[in-house]
Order: C-alpha cells, then sequence, then structure tokens
C-alpha cells in the first residue's frame, strides 16, 4: 500500500467527523463509533463450532476477511468503518478488489511467441562513475 494512503487515512477520519458531526450532530457520531465499533468486538470473538471449522476448511478467505473488517471497525473513524463493511459484504469486496487490480497493474509482462512470460529490466552497474 502506498505510505502517503496510510499517512493520509488519519486526515481523512478528521475530516469526516467534522463534517458528519455537523451535519447529524456530535453525540449522534459519537454513539455510531462506539456502535461500529462494539460491532467490531462482536466480529472478532472466536466461538468457532464444528460447522463453522468446515465452512472455515472450504472458503478460508471468508474467515479472514471477517477478521480484518472486524479490527477496521474497532479502530474509530467512519472511514475504516466504511473499508470494514465493504470486506463484510461479499459482492461490494470483489468489485473494490478488481478496481484495485486493474489499476494497480505495476508492471505488465509481455508473452514471447511460445508463450513464456518476458519481464523487461534495466541494467546499470554501480561501479561505473
Amino acid at each position: 500500500m502506498n505510505l502517503k494512503f496510510i499517512l493520509l487515512i488519519p486526515v481523512i477520519e478528521i475530516l469526516l467527523f467534522i463534517l458528519l458531526g455537523d451535519f447529524f450532530g456530535f453525540f449522534l457520531v459519537v454513539f455510531l463509533i462506539i456502535l461500529t465499533g462494539a460491532f467490531g468486538i462482536v466480529l472478532l470473538r472466536s466461538n468457532i463450532s464444528l460447522n463453522d471449522i468446515r465452512e472455515l476448511a472450504l472458503e478460508p478467505n471468508e474467515w479472514v476477511y471477517k477478521k480484518i473488517a472486524g479490527i477496521l471497525l474497532i479502530i474509530p473513524g467512519f472511514f475504516t468503518d466504511l473499508l470494514g463493511i465493504i470486506l463484510l459484504i461479499r459482492h461490494l469486496r470483489s468489485i473494490v478488489w478488481n478496481l484495485l487490480i486493474n489499476k494497480k497493474n505495476i508492471n505488465p509482462k509481455k508473452k514471447s511467441k511460445n508463450g513464456d512470460d518476458i519481464i523487461e529490466v534495466e541494467y546499470r552497474d554501480l561501479d561505473d562513475k
């Protein structure tokens, strides 16, 4: 993840808190933050039964997404709450993931005639000045 984005998250959280506090009122905003934090704690609790173990073995990604969403919901702020809710909803998760994959095409690989991957690199001798 980009370091600038990570450093920008607290600024986004503060701006959203101020804007939504103006729109909905201070006490409702604080109540919503506490409510989403409690929901995040509920998601992180581990009460695993035998049926849950079978589902976990079949789809481990769902369990991981649920735990990451719980962590994001515990962090106070509306931006992280929105990210946590997106991780909980399967269809939104796939849409956002596809958008990130398509936008984050860092080093596209070229195919040769026989189908092998060709990776282009630049060589620079560090001993030459």
